[in-house]
């Protein structure tokens, strides 16, 4: 690039065109998600931090990490070098765990009787260090703004128990964009593996009109700036042209506080926004050799992992199992009319799950196939009569209102005094909330059925999804509109446990105690829906059938043990 000589002596530096664009855009709250050497502690947080200190003289600020010895050791050592190369420089603009000079005293806002874990700036801020390990380093403070990083170490109520020292002082600083906001940086979580992802409901904050006028708004200003740089540079500066050019700075100056004020950016970007720094040979490395294939694509390329094929409990589900085209629109479908595979002249086949989360899919067969075209689900307080007006919402063009349903043995619990819950849902589809018959038929096709132990269902999957028993219908799953129901499947890990003497393969069953915004796409309770679905007598028999030379459910589970390096539990 070719570059004007009359700006040459203008300070240049590089930066990846993700990390510009956080310059540029600068809102309240910024949620940074970045691979590895994308420079989050040297760039972002270095840069926010100072921010912080220019625009809020006096004012307090905090910097929070999941352990006291990784902020220490790792973290503000990058932010420093962060901030040598934005011009500041320890001893002369700040100091650290120590008591600054009078002068800088006098001007912080607030009163710090300890300053051992504390940096002080020669315009009176400070910046209090805080964990998650040690949260009295942050008792009792009010900081106007709250720097938080590898945040994907802290739980929602950890992360909650910080939030509230974010007040400061709204009549001094309230002005600035940057009070009372937030810079969160991390890498990509893995929630599988006990990581938190709290942080991705900034997301849904994210304007991106507005995010888009800021950077638009930056980019003029930072034109107009240019342009007073080259005026300058000129022998002869015109004094008018100068005036005009100021009065557009500071127009768009005052826009762009105005755009960022109390606006959130959400970013997840790969290590490749950097790879002219890190070099192609450095993610080569990672992949070849540093990082097993899950992490690579977790930690540099920042997708968001599921469980290891090889540890999940439904290990051949694959991409060969989901269709995306079951609607015109590519979309998912607002009612049953736009599924493009289902047949409204046959009866439809339900799986539903009767756990703390009620869940509930819907298939049809079709052929060689069978398809799962709809997952339903209500979270608790709601009832059963809310998932029936679901189901009769979505469905109700269906002209064949006949419904197959096979479910948990549970579900026939109280029967006698009929208070099963399988009753219970029968009722609700036949009949609406205020005892109109809506025209559908429910059959309970689990009337009598027994226990469907686990190493049962690993087995019975291994060999549906294998796709090899003639005796099998080919499953089908519709990807758009059964989103929380492959999720719930891809993220099913299994174990290894004793039955006795005879080693057997179980789904663990953990995630089913997580809040309840979670369970639809993390728990197994959408996978245990579809498992009553599928593990009916004809299908368990054909399964059987094939398998009755075969070795049996204990050399399965030494088997997967074998290949997933697990030893004796």
């Amino acid at each position: 690039m070719k570059i004007n000589n009359e700006v040459r002596a203008a300070a240049v530096k590089f930066g990846s065109e993700a990390l510009v664009l956080c310059d540029w855009i600068d809102t309240t709250n910024i949620v940074f998600i970045g691979g590895r050497g994308v420079a989050k502690s040297t760039v972002i947080l270095a840069r926010r931090s100072e921010r912080c200190v220019r625009l809020m003289p006096g004012a307090p600020v905090a910097i929070v990490a999941n352990t006291y010895s990784n902020l220490i050791d790792n973290i503000m050592p990058a932010v420093q070098n962060g901030w040598k190369l934005n011009g500041l420089i320890e001893g002369v603009h700040y100091v650290k765990g120590k008591r600054p000079p009078a002068e800088w005293s006098k001007r912080c806002s607030v009163i710090v009787d300890d300053y051992r874990h504390v940096y002080s700036f020669w315009n009176g801020s400070v910046l209090f260090l805080g964990s998650l390990d040690n949260p009295s380093l942050l008792a009792g403070k009010s900081v106007a703004h709250l720097l938080f990083d590898e945040a994907k170490f802290a739980s929602d109520s950890r992360a909650a128990r910080v939030m509230p020292i974010l007040r400061g002082d709204a009549i001094t600083y309230g002005r600035c964009h940057l009070y009372g906001g937030v810079t969160i940086t991390t890498d990509m979580p893995d929630v599988t593996e006990g990581e938190f992802d709290w942080f991705f409901r900034y997301a849904s904050e994210m304007n991106p009109e507005r995010i888009i006028k800021t950077i638009q708004a930056a980019g003029e200003l930072n034109k107009y700036r240019m342009k007073l740089i080259r005026e300058n540079r000129n022998p002869t500066p015109d004094v008018r042209k100068l005036a005009r050019i100021e009065r557009k700075i500071d127009y768009y100056t005052e826009g762009l506080l105005k755009l960022r004020k109390g606006q959130t950016f959400f970013m997840n970007i790969s290590s490749f926004v950097n790879i002219d720094i890190l070099t192609l040979d450095y993610a080569k490395r990672l992949y070849n050799a540093a990082l097993e294939h899950h992490e690579f694509l977790k930690s540099v390329l920042g997708m968001r992992p599921g469980v290891r094929q090889d540890a999940r409990f439904y290990v051949l589900f694959g991409e060969r199992h989901k269709y995306t085209d079951g609607t015109i629109s590519r979309e998912a479908a607002f009612n049953c009319s736009q599924l493009r595979y289902l047949d409204p002249s046959r009866p439809l086949e339900g799986g539903m799950d009767f756990g703390n989360m009620l869940s509930f899919v819907i298939a049809q067969p079709d052929g060689q196939y069978y398809r799962i075209h709809k997952n339903l689900y209500e979270l608790p307080p709601n009832s059963i009569r809310e998932l029936a007006d679901q189901f009769l919402t979505f469905f109700e063009k269906h002209q064949e209102k006949v419904l197959y349903l096979y479910y948990d043995r549970a579900g026939n619990n109280y029967q006698r005094q009929n208070e099963d819950q399988a009753g219970k849902i029968k009722a609700a589809i036949e009949k609406d909330g205020e005892g109109r018959r809506t025209g559908w038929s429910v059959v309970l096709m689990s009337r009598k059925q027994g226990t469907i132990r686990q190493e049962a269902e690993f087995n019975f999957m291994h060999e549906l999804m294998g796709g090899k028993n003639k005796r099998l219908p080919l499953l089908m799953v519709d990807a758009l509109n059964c989103t929380e129901m492959i999720s719930s499947i891809e993220l099913a890990k299994a174990e290894v446990k004793y039955r006795g003497d005879v080693k057997i393969v179980a789904k663990v069953k953990k995630s089913e105690k997580l809040e309840p915004k979670k369970l639809p796409r993390l728990s197994t309770n959408l996978s245990d829906a579809f498992k009553y679905l599928m593990m009916r007598r004809s299908w368990l028999t054909a399964a059987k059938a094939e398998n009755a030379a075969g070795s049996g459910a204990d050399s399965m589970a030494e088997e997967w043990a074998r290949k997933n390096l697990i030893t004796d539990m």
